[in-house]
């Protein structure tokens, strides 16, 4: 198994991705209690959300996400937190609810936020992407 998070990301967005079970895996990799393989499930949500994203049950996935964020081990927080962020850049009309739901969750990472990277704070992470858009 993949242990070091990056490979995580380059596997499945470039080669999980792109395979014609990818929807099956993904239902089955999110709700792992393995902390990479839980990665790579919500990873292969946010392929979806950039790509074609019909057809997601977005009210079920937010519920998910804000029941399950905050307990979830490190990793995988990071790329649930991070389909939280895609929801409301690729789903303007959710816009109040991911906010909402990213109040209440609060900072996930204390640690400082380094120069030219973006806050795991999903309502700054959201307004910075909103911002290089030109949104």
């Amino acid at each position: 198994p993949l242990t070091y998070y990056r490979l995580v990301d380059e596997f499945t967005f470039n080669e999980v991705a792109k395979t014609r079970f990818v929807e099956a895996l993904r239902l089955g990799w999110m709700n792992s209690d393995v902390e990479m393989t839980g990665r790579a499930g919500w990873n292969l949500l946010v392929a979806r959300l950039t790509g074609d994203s019909t057809g997601l049950d977005y009210d079920a996935i937010l519920r998910q996400i804000e029941a399950e964020v905050k307990t979830a081990p490190r990793y995988k927080q990071e790329s649930m937190n991070r389909c939280l962020v895609e929801i409301r850049v690729h789903v303007p009309e959710l816009t109040g609810r991911c906010i909402a739901i990213g109040e209440r969750l609060g900072r996930l990472d204390d640690r400082p936020v380094p120069k030219g990277c973006t806050s795991s704070y999903a309502p700054e992470w959201i307004a910075a992407v909103l911002k290089r858009k030109g949104q």
